[in-house]
């Protein structure tokens, strides 16, 4: 994403335009798979410290900017775009050989009901398998 489109989205989001929230944001944008914060420390070491990224990372996902995603490893992980609720519903692919996440947006959603009583708030499809990488 050209630092023009970048400036368009967190200007639209209501955020200031960092450096910091600039480089995340190509980033997030350049990447195919979801980040892990060590992933994110790893890619962004000359730009962010610790709770500078932690605090964008709140940020984008209050803005809608990025998705956290629960894939049951014990490490979360974030990818660019909506969170998969409220007509955003999408499935995420968890490569059980490099361990790599990835958004299934391509996917129909699969619609659940609930008994009466019953309300859902969100529902996370995880798909295992092995990915085109591997």
């Amino acid at each position: 994403m050209k630092n023009e489109s970048c400036k368009q989205l967190l200007e639209q989001k209501g955020l200031k335009k960092t450096r910091v929230r600039m480089a995340l944001l190509q980033h997030f944008m350049n990447m195919e798979r979801a980040q892990s914060y060590n992933d994110l420390q790893a890619a962004l070491v000359s730009e962010v410290d610790k709770s500078t990224l932690y605090r964008n990372l709140t940020s984008f996902e209050q803005a809608g900017i990025i998705h956290r995603i629960n894939d049951h490893s014990g490490i979360t992980k974030y990818a660019f775009g909506k969170s998969p609720s409220g007509g955003y519903e999408h499935a995420h692919f968890v490569c059980e050989c490099c361990e790599n996440v990835y958004c299934m947006e391509a996917l129909t959603p699969i619609h659940f009901s609930v008994p009466k009583g019953f309300r859902t708030n969100k529902v996370q499809t995880i798909i295992r398998g092995i990915c085109a990488n591997c």
